[in-house]
């Protein structure tokens, strides 16, 4: 079995800017945002404000509130990034799936921009992952968020879906620790698998049904992996109540370990916002 303990670690860093920072000198742009700061009553006129109308169209057809608040999240970052990185006007940016080749895409008066993207969002939290392309090389970019929820088990879909090298990849993580932390970090592990398979696909652009079997850490000896959890407060909540989401990204570009992951207080104009 692949040395698996690696994948378990926590490899992740996390800094809270209050304005959109754009770092040149990384590899990979990773943002973070919660999506539940967008006020329900700002939702129609920031979507007004912020998406092109080809966006507007898919937004429209997004009902829940949650979906709505992520889809607006996710585009803003996407399309501040290529303006502040690359120079594109705002305005005249959309961002929308490529069924085709199965990926997002940046467009340009429909013409699709040298940027790599890739998103994943989970109980209101959205992560974005950019990488400029500096040739026609595709680049393989997978990202995965997941909420760490107390009341869904893994369990039972871990023993019937996961290879059983990462079964037993999970049970050794417990086996170094008391049984009262055994007993929480096993629903950790298999989150962690979860979220690795699912960047894998991204990364590779295969869907997750052909993937769910396999050994994902076969697949990732071949690529670089970071991985780590993150725990944020709720709103007007005590420690106790904070959420943990896992994080996985793979690439097959040089990764380092504690990739820094920018948490954003906020992604759009606070003038625009003063006078809605």
């Amino acid at each position: 079995m692949p040395h698996s303990a690696v994948f378990f670690s926590q490899q992740l860093t996390f800094s809270t800017h209050t304005d959109f920072r754009v770092d040149t000198s990384a590899t990979i742009e990773v943002y973070l945002f919660n999506s539940h700061m967008i006020k329900s009553e700002q939702i129609s006129s920031l979507a007004e404000h912020y998406l092109h109308p080809l966006e507007r169209a898919v937004f429209n057809k997004r009902k829940q509130q949650q979906a709505q608040q992520e889809y607006l999240a996710s585009r803003t970052i996407i399309k501040t990034y290529a303006n502040k990185c690359l120079g594109y006007n705002f305005s005249e940016l959309y961002v929308l799936f490529d069924d085709k080749d199965n990926c997002l895409n940046v467009y340009h008066n429909d013409s699709v921009i040298p940027l790599r993207c890739c998103i994943s969002h989970s109980h209101g939290q959205v992560l974005v992952a950019l990488v400029p392309k500096q040739s026609v090389q595709a680049i393989k970019l997978g990202v995965d968020l997941e909420w760490i929820s107390t009341k869904r088990s893994l369990e039972k879909i871990a023993k019937h879906y996961y290879h059983p090298e990462e079964l037993q990849a999970c049970m050794i993580q417990t086996e170094v620790v008391s049984e009262g932390t055994a007993k929480a970090l096993l629903p950790q592990t298999l989150y962690r698998i979860w979220t690795l398979k699912e960047a894998l696909a991204k990364a590779i652009k295969q869907p997750i049904a052909k993937l769910i079997r396999d050994n994902v850490f076969s697949y990732c000896e071949q690529l670089n992996v970071c991985s780590g959890s993150y725990k944020s407060l709720k709103e007007g909540a005590c420690e106790e109540c904070d959420e943990e989401f896992d994080l996985s990204i793979i690439s097959d570009l040089e990764l380092t370990d504690n990739t820094n992951i920018s948490i954003l207080t906020d992604v759009f104009d606070q003038d625009f916002r003063k006078v809605k």
